[in-house]
């Protein structure tokens, strides 16, 4: 058996770290070998497993400072605020640590400082770490490229009531794919629509509106842990990964 590579993990608690946590658990080439938390929570000093909701403890404490884990891991994942991400990826950077980050939302000079840290230290930042969602984003670029400048191309994206940015980060990234495709078309071309009621799972729908006809691309999750698998799969490509740009799943798959 490999050497197992080492995480740690942001929110243990939060909707999405939640099931990283888990699932890197249960996988064999992985080991958890620290939780951080919101500094004063109730759960600081409780398992990780426990506090996830895997219901087994895992041996891992879950502390208020990445500072106490941070050297004992290779790969740090995030899904958390962007403040809190900033305060990650500036101790990835002290450290010399890979970053998984999923969050979204960030202002345009924090994307900035992403991009300036990846010359030093192995990132993947993604809104979305489906592999079917990631297929998704080459199918719509390939319907841009065809007929994007025979219809009109609309966003539909639904989520819970509680997810603050809008559009969601994974609609931004498919806006800026069929972008990019298109031949006549620029992102402030294509119209989204953003909903926001209970808990919605999270689902996205494209439609490429023709005369006479359209065609309709969409993703449902109705099950979130199909982005933890992927999350795990994009650790361990980040473990053998060298700095020189932001990484994708897009170079998982």
């Amino acid at each position: 058996m490999t050497e197992q590579i080492k995480v740690a993990i942001t929110a243990p608690r939060g909707a999405m770290d939640s099931l990283i946590v888990c699932e890197a658990y249960k996988d064999e080439d992985l080991q958890v070998t620290g939780c951080i938390g919101t500094p004063g929570r109730d759960y600081i000093g409780r398992d990780a497993g426990l506090v996830c909701g895997l219901g087994t403890e895992i041996g891992v404490p879950v502390t208020d400072s990445i500072e106490k884990v941070i050297d004992d891991c290779s790969v740090v994942v995030d899904y958390s605020t962007p403040e809190l991400s900033m305060e990650v990826l500036d101790a990835c950077l002290r450290h010399g640590k890979a970053l998984l980050c999923g969050t979204t939302g960030f202002t345009e000079e924090q994307n900035a400082a992403f991009e300036s840290a990846a010359g030093q230290i192995p990132i993947m930042k993604t809104a979305n770490t489906s592999y079917v969602v990631t297929v998704m984003k080459q199918l719509l670029a390939e319907a841009a490229e065809k007929i994007g400048s025979r219809c009109r191309i609309e966003v539909i994206e639904m989520h819970h009531q509680d997810k603050k940015d809008a559009p969601s980060g994974t609609a931004i990234e498919m806006g800026r794919a069929m972008a990019a495709a298109a031949p006549d078309k620029t992102y402030d071309d294509i119209t989204f629509h953003s909903v926001r009621a209970g808990n919605t799972p999270s689902s996205h729908r494209v439609i490429f509106g023709c005369m006479g006809e359209k065609l309709e691309i969409s993703h449902d999750a109705y099950d979130w842990r199909c982005y933890a698998l992927g999350a795990c799969d994009g650790i361990k490509f980040l473990a053998g990964a060298a700095p020189g740009r932001i990484y994708t799943m897009e170079d998982v798959i």
